[in-house]
């Protein structure tokens, strides 16, 4: 039976080392087999429900979002994870000048990669500012619940091969406070960043980094969509106007693991991980699934050197 609206991981685009044909890329992605554990009848309140997503979008935008200027995001990373594949594009984040954060799937069974850090264009090496550092395998740090199969638990922290120098390209995220992990955040306005695809019409990662905002959504709200597939370790930015992460919906577009912020008293503070979305599209007004960090607090602080607020 062919199912096309189902929820995919999204290991993105693909690469093969520093020196990079941004150009050619070709799969190393391991598709979760996650549509065919649900029961039909849930199958089928889905498929009907995607007959009345809206099909009337505009061409060539950048999914509702914007560009971002130069050193604007400066806790965003590229990860260039090598596969026996190939190698994949993801996101992530600076948690430290030794650690960054990301998700479980853009790692898991990797050999090792390269962070590039600073980056406005990733594709560009000789940027002013822009930092490439790599890491081995004995560096990642999966979740010990990590589930590909039902895509829980989608988090991981990455140990650089060397410290980075903090500049005002890069800089830590923050991490939320041991006080927020009661907050669900529900209707802050969320920020996502990434170099991932910024149209459903254009099958390629952007060069350059880019940012959405919309609301943060209820796990309630969000599950009325994903039909109880969403758990209490996610949360959900709404999918209003067609603006969302791109490339958590469809493999090869690059968002996956990267960050989602919130601003608060005059900070950033990374509420979330880009994890999964609909791979129907990321243009259907869909809400986007994160890995919501305030669930993990713990646990990166004991995967990493960094220590959290009280």
């Amino acid at each position: 039976m062919k199912i096309i609206a189902v929820l995919v991981l999204a290991l993105a685009a693909l690469v093969a080392s520093d020196d990079i044909n941004w150009r050619k890329l070709r799969p190393a992605w391991r598709m979760p087999r996650y549509w065919q554990r649900l029961p039909k009848e849930v199958m089928k309140q889905m498929l009907s429900e995607l007959k009345d997503l809206p099909k009337n979008r505009p061409e060539g935008r950048i999914v509702g979002g914007y560009h971002a200027t130069p050193g604007q995001f400066p806790y965003q990373v590229v990860m260039i994870s090598q596969f026996p594949q190939g190698g994949a594009l993801c996101g992530g984040s600076v948690l430290s000048q030794n650690f960054v954060l990301t998700a479980a799937h853009c790692v898991d069974q990797a050999s090792g990669g390269t962070v590039i850090l600073g980056a406005h264009d990733r594709t560009n090496a000789a940027e002013v500012g822009q930092v490439r550092i790599p890491f081995v395998q004995s560096g990642i740090y999966l979740h010990q619940n990590w589930d590909p199969s039902l895509i829980r638990y989608d988090i991981a922290t990455v140990r650089l091969q060397s410290p980075v120098t903090y500049s005002d390209r890069i800089q830590p995220v923050n991490l939320p406070r041991w006080s927020d992990v009661a907050n669900d955040f529900a209707g802050v306005t969320g920020t996502v960043s990434g170099f991932g695809r910024f149209s459903d019409a254009v099958d390629a990662a952007s060069d350059t980094l880019r940012y959405v905002t919309n609301p943060i959504q209820t796990n309630t709200a969000c599950n009325i969509r994903f039909l109880g597939l969403i758990q209490p370790e996610n949360i959900c930015l709404s999918g209003e106007n067609g603006r969302g992460a791109c490339s958590i919906s469809m493999p090869r577009n690059g968002d996956s693991g990267g960050p989602m912020t919130i601003s608060r008293d005059g900070k950033t503070v990374q509420v979330g991980v880009v994890s999964f979305g609909l791979a129907l599209g990321c243009e259907r007004n869909w809400p986007s699934a994160f890995t919501r960090t305030t669930s993990f607090l713990q646990w990166i602080q004991a995967h990493s050197d960094v220590i959290i607020e009280a």
